[in-house]
């Protein structure tokens, strides 16, 4: 029922700790990786690998995704480097066996197929960083959940080199409601992210858990439109967390008269609040 009520909604809208980081080797990359296309095999689109990675579900054991991996990866001189990784949850809009909704005007995927290298200066040290993007594409309606994620993460980290300090994940729509299941459902899994970043993100299904935020050292940057019919929600959680004293940042922007859309500015490197935008703000944690 819950989904249903979620499903319904979205119709009517149309659509153990970490740290701030005081020392860290620098990912940047240099002008002779930037034609670096080998470090891919098989089909690419939009700038990104397309993968298939098990999902550990009965009905839909594989998916498809988007992969990004940074200039230079695959170069022998970076064979120990090891990467932050992000992880962006799809909305409800994006899910189905199409790989190229993935690409939806706003999102992570979206700016990198029109040209964005994920490169970003960690705003504690002011050293650059390329990180690692996946993004998993839910087949069926809804979304993600917390054993969908850790089973793909574990696969991810035998298979790439990620730097395990470094793990991020955002979700917008129906995939804050996944983020909020990685953080409520599997402690295991909620202690393995540094920072996280819902987006008009759909509620959660336990909200008396969500503290674990607090509990576990998590920074949290909540990103919601004033008018989105979430946005209740959003201010809601950010008290909670609050509450519950966090050592790590927790804050909402309020994105005045925006609707159900604020991942058009929370992925847009160019849309910054306190001179940090979502990229910078998270690099500057670690666990």
């Amino acid at each position: 029922m819950r989904k249903l009520y979620y499903a319904a909604l979205f119709a009517m809208l149309g659509i153990i700790s970490c740290k701030k980081e005081t020392i860290q080797e620098s990912s940047a990359v240099s002008a002779s990786e930037e034609s670096d296309a080998s470090r891919y095999s098989g089909t690419v689109i939009g700038g990104q690998q397309v993968l298939t990675i098990a999902t550990g579900d009965y009905t839909y054991p594989t998916s498809q995704a988007l992969l990004w991996l940074p200039y230079g990866y695959i170069y022998p001189a970076n064979a120990e480097k090891k990467y932050p990784l992000f992880i962006a949850l799809d909305g409800m809009s994006e899910q189905g066996t199409d790989i190229t909704a993935l690409l939806h005007s706003g999102t992570i995927a979206y700016h990198i197929a029109n040209g964005w290298n994920p490169v970003s200066v960690n705003a504690a040290n002011n050293k650059k960083y390329a990180f690692i993007v996946f993004t998993p594409q839910c087949p069926v309606a809804w979304g993600w959940s917390a054993p969908h994620i850790k089973t793909m993460l574990a696969s991810l980290k035998a298979d790439y080199r990620i730097d395990t300090t470094r793990i991020y994940i955002t979700g917008y729509s129906a995939g804050g409601w996944g983020l909020w299941s990685c953080i409520t459902d599997d402690v295991s899994l909620c202690k393995q992210f540094a920072a996280i970043g819902p987006v008009s993100s759909a509620p959660g299904s336990y909200p008396d858990k969500i503290t674990n935020v607090a509990t576990y050292g998590i920074a949290c940057w909540n990103i919601c439109g004033t008018a989105d019919a979430f946005y209740p929600t959003a201010v809601t959680y950010n008290t909670i967390i609050n509450a519950a004293g966090p050592t790590k940042t927790v804050k909402l922007t309020s994105l005045t008269g925006v609707g159900h859309s604020a991942w058009n500015q929370a992925y847009d490197t160019s849309w910054r609040v306190n001179n940090k935008n979502f990229f910078e703000w998270a690099l500057q944690y670690h666990r």
